[in-house]
């Protein structure tokens, strides 16, 4: 089941675009993530949205993961939520 991260601007223009590795580093990551943080609002199936307000707390919940979960798609999915942040926009997923 891919994921699709795109990086949105205030107008919802897609600024940049992201696909989950194949293992599904970013997926598996959110799945691991505990309930009541922002990564566990992410869906595997379906679209998931993040906004200016919830995006520092996803990059920094990205930016703090266990070493062995880091890979290249979550930090780019981090910095591409700092970015969002910075633009007043949005980080939307889109699930399988």
């Amino acid at each position: 089941m891919a994921v699709t991260i795109y990086l949105e601007n205030g107008t919802r223009e897609r600024m940049a675009r992201v696909g989950d590795d194949p293992d599904e580093s970013f997926l598996t990551a959110c799945h691991a993530a505990p309930d009541g943080s922002v990564m566990s609002g992410v869906f595997s199936v379906g679209d998931t949205m993040f906004n200016e307000l919830q995006l520092p707390r996803l990059a920094e919940e990205l930016n703090q993961l266990p070493e062995e979960l880091k890979t290249d798609t979550t930090r780019r999915v981090a910095e591409m939520a700092q970015r969002a942040a910075a633009l007043r926009g949005y980080l939307f997923i889109s699930g399988d």
